[in-house]
């Protein structure tokens, strides 16, 4: 069970997250959904130990295992998309990188760049890439931005496969349904409506 308990994390002036808590099971998919700006970011980065709180704690999760998928897709310009999920795997590993692109559908842009695949597509590869560092969690920031709905389904029953608990950021309706369970959110700052 992954908990958070009066979590407050507080950016320039503006309380983002305010004595905030929420427990979530670490199985299946989970999504979280609210309006832009509310938090739900900040959440993530918090999970992730890339934001510290002002107050309260997290438990039942390794900051140290989760992976993360960014709202940006942090692409290298100069780094072919085979070479980018690469880059994230140990030596031991780096046959399988071919297999990551597998699952997003984008083994035969392998060898294009950044600057020559579409917007979906770059989100794609940033999400192979995600998903090849592994852990015991995936984090994923908007994973579906820009990538069609039937598209989205077929990535998403393939990462299900995986067994790696997912944890999920959308506003998209499509996405929404392919999770196990959905908690609606608001703010700043932060909190559940449901």
């Amino acid at each position: 069970m992954l908990t958070l308990r009066g979590v407050s994390v507080t950016l320039g002036q503006r309380p983002v997250l305010q004595d905030f808590s929420l427990r979530l099971p670490l199985s299946g998919v989970t999504a979280l959904s609210g309006p832009s700006g509310s938090g739900k970011t900040t959440l993530l980065r918090v999970l992730c130990a890339l934001q510290a709180p002002d107050c309260g704690t997290v438990e039942g999760i390794d900051a140290g295992k989760t992976a993360l998928l960014f709202q940006e897709n942090r692409l290298l310009p100069r780094r072919t998309a085979l070479q980018q999920v690469r880059d994230v795997l140990p030596r031991a590993r780096q046959a399988q990188a071919m297999d990551w692109l597998a699952l997003t559908e984008l083994a035969p842009e392998a060898h294009k760049y950044p600057r020559e695949l579409s917007g979906g597509m770059q989100r794609r590869l940033a999400l192979s890439r995600a998903l090849a560092l592994g852990g015991a969690l995936y984090v994923l920031d908007e994973p579906f931005a820009g990538v069609d709905t039937a598209l989205a389904r077929r990535i998403m029953e393939r990462v299900r496969a995986l067994g790696t608990p997912v944890l999920l950021v959308s506003h998209e309706p499509a996405v929404l349904e392919l999770a196990d369970r959905v908690v609606q959110l608001d703010g700043p700052p932060l909190r559940c409506v449901q």
